[in-house]
């Protein structure tokens, strides 16, 4: 009996992770490439008739209209665009919250983890989230236990992942659990992927750092940038990666050839940098994101760092003590 995945669509969804999520249950679920839905089936559940909309512009027809989600064995909500008034219509929304009182397991791809925390059903579990939404993640649901130091999560009857390819490791991941990893791979190879990443794997990190290599110093960096407004002490990132502070610091010292809190400090002024630049928030706002005491204080450490102060940053044709520049001859 195949194993039937039910996927509910967001409005705006995002294409790319439903694509390599379905791609991988079909190469791996049949001989070659022939498509045959043997280990696994999937339907696109909605309203009959009405197209959903991905954030690419492409529309989909769902295939099977919504009824009784204990005919699947995973409903997998594929998130999208976080600026949408309403992600779920109102049948969809039914749908998801009769599978969560029946313990149908759900999953999330990309930003469909938003989707599942909204109505409670993420409280208390661990979640996979992107690096680039861990912020506002945290801030809107403080009793997800979010991280972004991993492509995907899987705990109990909840699993998510940070999106993009990371669709394609979670679906490899129910591939080798329910029919072994030789099918998973075979998978991965035909959609030309290096290699199968299990849920240890880090998400990437930003390009502040291109030389970082370990995993270790990628998961403190990914700790440090989903850590600004309150930073962590490099004591306290050791310790979150089952390392001591010394050989945490010398790890840093072999790859990025500065210290953790160098780095934490330059990962900070860099997201003060992106504030500044495209958001009208004031200063002692951005200060207080980015894990400054005050306005002064990040003033000081923005100018040592950068040469410049936010100010100047943000009006070239200021001073920073506010006053106008001197006209050129």
């Amino acid at each position: 009996m195949a194993r039937r995945f039910a996927f509910l669509l967001v409005r705006d969804f995002t294409l790319s992770p439903l694509s390599l999520f379905i791609d991988t249950l079909r190469l791996a679920g049949d001989e070659g490439d022939r498509s045959r839905r043997i280990e696994f089936d999937w339907e696109i559940v909605g309203e009959r008739g009405l197209p959903i909309r991905a954030s690419c512009g492409v529309e989909l027809l769902p295939t099977k209209a919504m009824g009784n989600p204990e005919e699947f064995d995973n409903v997998v909500v594929v998130g999208g665009l976080l600026d949408t008034n309403r992600s779920l219509s109102s049948e969809k929304e039914a749908f998801l919250l009769r599978a969560a009182e029946k313990g149908v397991p759900l999953t999330a791809l990309c930003t469909g983890s938003f989707v599942l925390a909204r109505y409670g059903l993420l409280d208390g579990y661990s979640a996979a989230v992107s690096w680039f939404h861990i912020k506002d993640f945290r801030n809107q649901f403080p009793d997800v236990n979010a991280h972004a130091d991993s492509l995907f999560s899987v705990d109990r009857g909840r699993s998510t992942c940070a999106g993009g390819t990371g669709a394609a490791d979670l679906a490899g991941h129910f591939v080798s659990q329910f029919i072994g990893r030789k099918a998973a791979e075979k998978a991965a190879k035909i959609l030309v992927l290096d290699r199968i990443r299990s849920s240890r794997d880090v998400q990437p990190v930003g390009d502040l750092f291109p030389a970082a290599s370990s995993r270790a110093v990628k998961r403190a960096l990914l700790l440090m940038e989903s850590n600004l407004q309150e930073t962590l002490s490099v004591a306290e990132i050791a310790s979150r990666l089952n390392l001591s502070r010394r050989q945490l610091e010398r790890l840093f010292g072999a790859e990025l050839g500065i210290g953790p809190m160098a780095a934490y400090l330059a990962l900070r002024v860099h997201q003060a940098k992106s504030l500044l630049e495209g958001s009208d928030l004031a200063i002692g706002d951005i200060a207080y994101r980015c894990g400054f005491p005050n306005a002064g204080h990040f003033s000081r450490v923005f100018r040592q760092q950068t040469g410049i102060t936010p100010t100047h940053l943000r009006h070239p044709g200021r001073m920073s003590g506010g006053a106008p520049s001197p006209t050129a001859p």
